[in-house]
């Protein structure tokens, strides 16, 4: 079998660093006890398991094309990112001049293996139960050299984003963008990319049985952002669970206009958290965020009216719903979500606002068409 030659490199800001032998042989973040080498070697041990055949499969898939390994004229396999959980690698992968990206997650410790193989069954579910393309393809999963690893879609062209600030000590976003530099984003981009965001995990709530994508954060990465000749796409990369989060009530007690609400309130404070640059402290985004929550909420709600899947009477009835509950009324809704934070670095930032968060919400909620 003859092998397409394979380049191991570091994604960075300022273009790829080619993996050289000090650079092989430093400790990986997070797995000291493993070198960047081991990590790159079991990758590539990985996507060659079967003579490469499960990877060329994925590789045709991407594609939509039929090719052979003798194919392909060469692999990239970059270090992305890594986390506590996981690590992100990508392959790349060049076809006569074609190339296609790949998504490789990775995980070392028994919890990160754990959430890891829950989360590749979880998207594989939901890709097969809805017919949407906001959630990447996952391939095939496999364990190589003590790592679990699963190969997905890359979206291609598309970047974090997470709150920032500028020399004056404002607020502002920034989409890192890998390829042309960070981009500071207007409010009006912002807002957009918070109402698509909230769309997305509407879209996939269950009405019947409560189910959501849970949990996810800005500051993870979960959501990436396309920006491209003026338009905004956003995607989620990631769907760790899906289940219902309902606790409240019994079962059989659960009104499900009132779940809705507590996903909806839930949705509006989860869109509101990051970490400045992604990694620093706790950032609570500005106010026009919640606008954009409540547009994206209800765009997706309309949507599953449309196509029959609300299931729990109209929309109108639910907007009049919530415009009878006053700012007190949703301030105490709002404390009472606050178990889900209490183990959180984040409550005190949530708290601190949460009375100003139900007066924004409030007053949003009251200019909504009936």
């Amino acid at each position: 079998m003859c092998e397409p030659q394979v380049k191991y490199l570091v994604s960075s800001p300022y273009g790829d660093i080619i993996m050289d032998e000090a650079r092989w042989q430093m400790p990986l973040l997070y797995n000291p006890n493993f070198t960047y080498g081991h990590y790159l070697e079991a990758i590539k041990a990985f996507i060659s398991k079967g003579g490469y055949r499960p990877f060329i499969e994925a590789v045709n898939e991407g594609l939509k094309n039929t090719i052979s390994l003798s194919d392909i004229d060469e692999i990239l396999i970059r270090t992305e990112k890594h986390g506590a959980l996981y690590h992100l690698a990508s392959i790349e992968v060049t076809v006569k001049g074609q190339s296609k990206k790949f998504a490789v997650n990775v995980a070392i410790s028994r919890r990160g293996k754990d959430w890891l193989n829950h989360e590749f069954f979880v998207l594989k579910q939901l890709n097969n139960r809805f017919d949407f393309s906001y959630l990447p393809s996952v391939y095939f999963l496999g364990e190589v050299k003590s790592m679990l690893m699963f190969l997905a879609e890359w979206f291609e062209g598309y970047y974090e984003f997470h709150i920032s600030k500028d020399k004056h000590g404002r607020q502002k976003t920034v989409l890192w963008d890998f390829n042309h530099g960070y981009k500071s984003l207007s409010n009006e981009q912002a807002k957009e990319i918070y109402k698509q965001a909230s769309n997305i995990l509407t879209i996939y709530y269950d009405t019947c049985e409560f189910k959501q994508i849970f949990p996810w954060h800005h500051a993870a990465g979960d959501f990436v952002v396309k920006i491209a000749k003026g338009s905004i796409d956003v995607k989620l990369i990631t769907a760790r669970r899906y289940q219902s989060m309902i606790v409240f009530l019994e079962e059989g007690n659960i009104n499900p206009l009132m779940a809705l609400i507590y996903f909806f309130l839930n949705l509006s404070v989860g869109m509101r958290l990051d970490r400045f640059n992604g990694i620093g402290d706790v950032a609570w985004a500005s106010d026009f965020c919640v606008d954009g929550v409540v547009e994206g909420f209800f765009e997706a709600l309309r949507s599953k009216e449309h196509t029959g899947k609300y299931n729990i009477g109209t929309i109108k009835e639910f907007i009049s719903l919530l415009k009878h509950f006053g700012k007190d009324d949703l301030e105490l809704m709002l404390n009472s979500l606050m178990d889900i934070y209490k183990n959180s670095p984040e409550i005190d930032i949530i708290t601190g606002n949460l009375k100003r968060h139900a007066d924004k919400l409030y007053s949003v909620i009251q200019t909504l068409p009936l």
